[in-house]
C-alpha cells in the first residue's frame, strides 16, 4: 500500500500539469496443483503493475510498468508524454473524469482467506485423493486462493481502493471411463463446501462410466449452474454491453421494453452485494449501479461508460473497463434470480431430457443472437420419466442463447456462484428445445 501511493504521488509530479490516470494492482496468488491423486505444483506469486494513462487537449497516451523506483517511473512517465505530443487529436475524446462519492463495498476480504497456507490447500487435496484410492477412483484439480488490491486515481481528485480475496476449489474425478467435475469460487473460504463437492465429483464419476451414444437432435435440456452460466456469460456480455449496443450488434438494440426471453428470467448485473458482488467502482473510480438487464424476461437495460453513454445520450451506469478497451463497457457481476426447487425437482418434472453438468471449448458464431457452439463434460446424462436414466458420450450443440433462454421452462431455487467472464450467481435451469448437432466418440 504504501509502495502504491507513495508511486502516485511521483507520477502525478512527473506528469507535468497533463492530466493523468492510474491504475495500480497489487496480485497475490498461491496454487496447488494435483493429479493422479497427488500434488503436482505449488506455486506463489506477488506483482504489482501500474497502468498510467495521460490525457491533454484531445490527446492520449498510456504506459504499463511493474516496478516503482524513481528511474523507472521517470522513464516511463517521460516516454508517456512524448507519445501523447505526437497523438493526433480525438475530437471524441473526453476528460478524465472528477471524483463522485462512491457506494460501500461488500464485505469481500477476509484476511484468512488472502493468508491460506500451502500446507492448509494441500490438506483439502488430501481429503480426496484418499477418497479416490480407497475407491480406486483419481482426482484432479487446482486450489487456488489469494488477494487483490485495485487502487484507481487521477489527478483530478479521484482516489478509489478495493480489497478482495478469493479461493476457488475445483476437482476433477475419473472413474474408469467416467468423469465427474464440481467447484467453488469465494471470497471467504469457509464458504467453500469442500465436502459437498468431493462428494458430488466422485458420484458423477462413478455414475457416468459407460457412456451410450445418442442421436444429435433436439432435446429438453437440464443445466447445472456452471453450464447454464457458461451460456449466460455470453448472452449478457454480447447483449449487455453498452459499446455492442451502441454499434448495433446486441439483440437488446430496438427490443428494450420487449419480451425476448421466458417470464421466468430475470437477470442483474450488481457489484454492491450478494454472490457475484466486487470492485464498487468501474475503471476510471466512478461508483458502480446495479442494473437490471433482464425483468421476467422483458429487456430493461444496458451497462454504459462515459463514453458509450455519451453516445447514447444517457447517464454512465459505472462500468468503463481499463481505457482503451475494445468492447467497451460489460456486465462483469450478474446476478441471475432463482426459481424454486432443487435440481432434484427440475430433473423429476422432465419427460426426457439430457442433464449437463459443464460445458468446455463454447465458441461464439453469431454474436446479434449469440448462437454458439460448444461440448458437454465431465458428467452427461439422459432423463427419462423423471429419473436419471444413463449416462450418456459427450455431445456438441449449436444454439442461439436469445432464443435457448426464451424457452426456460423452470429455474431452480439455489445460485451458485461460478466465474467465466466475471463473477456470475446463477441457479439451475430447464429449458426445452436444445439443439445438440452432433455426438463424439468419448
Amino acid at each position: 500500500m504504501k509502495t502504491i501511493d507513495s508511486a502516485l504521488e511521483k507520477i502525478f509530479r512527473l506528469a507535468r500539469g497533463v492530466q493523468c490516470e492510474v491504475l495500480a494492482e497489487t496480485k497475490n496468488s498461491a496454487l496447488t496443483r494435483f493429479a493422479d491423486n497427488v500434488i503436482s505444483q505449488n506455486v506463489a506469486v506477488t506483482s504489482t503493475d501500474f497502468s498510467v494513462r495521460l490525457s491533454d487537449n484531445g490527446r492520449t497516451a498510456k504506459v504499463n510498468l511493474n516496478q516503482a523506483s524513481p528511474e523507472t517511473l521517470k522513464h516511463a512517465i517521460t516516454t508517456g508524454l512524448e507519445t501523447l505530443r505526437r497523438q493526433k487529436k480525438d475530437p471524441r475524446l473526453q476528460p478524465l473524469p472528477k471524483p463522485r462519492p462512491l457506494p460501500a463495498a461488500a464485505p469481500v476480504y477476509f484476511s484468512e482467506t488472502a493468508g491460506i497456507t500451502p500446507a492448509y490447500r494441500a490438506q483439502k487435496v488430501r481429503e480426496l485423493a484418499l477418497a479416490c484410492k480407497k475407491s480406486r477412483q483419481t482426482a484432479y484439480g487446482t486450489f487456488e486462493t489469494g488477494s487483490n488490491e485495485l487502487c484507481l486515481a487521477n489527478n483530478l481528485g479521484v482516489f478509489a481502493r478495493h480489497l478482495e480475496s478469493s479461493a476457488v476449489y475445483s476437482a476433477t474425478v475419473r472413474d474408469k471411463d467416467g468423469l465427474g467435475w464440481a467447484e467453488y469460487p469465494a471470497f471467504d473460504v469457509n464458504a467453500i463446501p469442500f465436502r459437498e463437492l468431493n462428494a458430488r465429483a466422485r458420484a458423477k464419476a462413478y455414475a457416468s462410466r459407460a457412456p451410450r451414444e445418442l442421436k444429435p437432435g433436439k432435446y429438453t435440456v437440464i443445466l447445472e449452474p456452471q453450464a447454464a452460466a457458461d451460456l449466460l456469460a455470453y448472452l449478457t456480455i454480447y447483449g449487455f454491453g453498452g459499446q455492442f449496443y451502441n454499434e448495433g450488434q446486441s439483440f437488446a438494440c430496438g427490443n428494450l421494453g420487449k419480451q425476448l426471453f421466458s417470464p421466468l428470467l430475470s437477470i442483474e448485473d450488481n457489484a454492491l452485494c450478494g454472490a457475484s458482488a466486487g470492485l464498487p467502482f468501474d475503471y476510471e473510480g466512478q461508483p458502480r449501479q446495479k442494473v437490471a438487464l433482464v425483468e421476467r424476461g422483458i429487456v430493461k437495460g444496458v451497462v454504459h461508460d462515459r463514453r458509450t453513454a455519451r453516445a447514447a445520450k444517457t447517464a454512465s451506469t459505472g462500468h468503463a473497463l481499463p481505457q482503451p478497451g475494445s468492447m467497451g463497457p460489460l456486465p462483469l457481476n450478474v446476478a441471475v434470480k432463482p426459481g424454486g426447487g432443487s435440481l432434484g425437482d427440475l430433473i423429476k418434472g422432465a419427460g426426457r431430457a439430457i442433464l449437463v453438468t459443464q460445458f468446455h471449448y463454447t465458441n461464439l458464431l453469431k454474436p446479434h443472437n449469440v448462437e454458439m457452439t460448444g461440448m458437454t463434460r465431465n458428467g452427461t446424462f439422459l432423463v427419462e420419466n423423471g429419473k436419471i436414466a444413463f449416462p450418456v458420450k459427450n455431445m456438441r450443440f449449436t444454439q442461439s442463447a436469445v432464443e435457448a433462454f426464451n424457452r426456460v421452462e423452470a429455474v431452480g431455487g439455489v445460485a451458485e456462484p461460478c466465474v467465466v467472464w466475471g463473477r456470475i450467481s446463477c441457479p439451475a435451469m430447464r429449458l426445452g428445445g436444445f439443439n445438440f448437432s452432433s455426438s463424439t466418440k468419448f
